[in-house]
């Protein structure tokens, strides 16, 4: 019964937020200025429902003390930063600029395997330390190669 109840005041929260939304967009500049300065109200309907649903759902995992919080887009926006910087790291380490074409990235990514792949270092006899610190950085190579290839599809 608690869950059928849950799930009715959430699909009443879904209801109620496609009308509030209906209402905000339907008046653009308010909908707008919702959406920029407040999104946090312009989604209230949803989120108080979707809360109080699962807490007469589930009453010992969501209640009074549980933190429910609607995610700023701030705090993606510093994701995206720590992406950013990511990627800068990983062009760095390839010796290449984001600007450079994808071509240009394998091309150095294959100059750098052969500087530093072990078993090219292995015939030139040199010490444990520096075979160690060249598979180290073969490593780094090819981390940043494959997330270049992710992101640059």
């Amino acid at each position: 019964m608690k869950t059928i109840l849950g799930l009715i005041l959430i699909a009443l929260g879904v209801f109620l937020e496609f009308m509030w939304l209906g209402f905000c967009f339907g008046s653009i500049i308010i909908g707008i200025l919702l959406l920029v300065f407040a999104p946090r109200i312009l989604f209230f309907p949803f989120n108080f429902f979707l809360v109080l649903g699962l807490s007469i759902m589930n009453p010992l995992k969501y209640n009074r003390s549980s933190r429910f919080e609607y995610k700023s887009y701030g705090h993606n926006q510093a994701n995206f930063r720590h992406a950013q910087t990511n990627m800068d790291k990983y062009y760095e380490i390839l010796e290449s600029k984001n600007t450079d074409s994808f071509e240009t990235v394998k091309v150095n990514y294959r100059r750098l395997m052969k500087e530093y792949h072990y078993d090219s270092l292995a015939s030139q006899n040199l010490s444990p330390q520096m075979l160690k610190l060249a598979q180290e950085k073969s490593q780094d190579i090819n981390e940043a190669y494959a997330a270049i290839k992710e992101f640059k599809g």
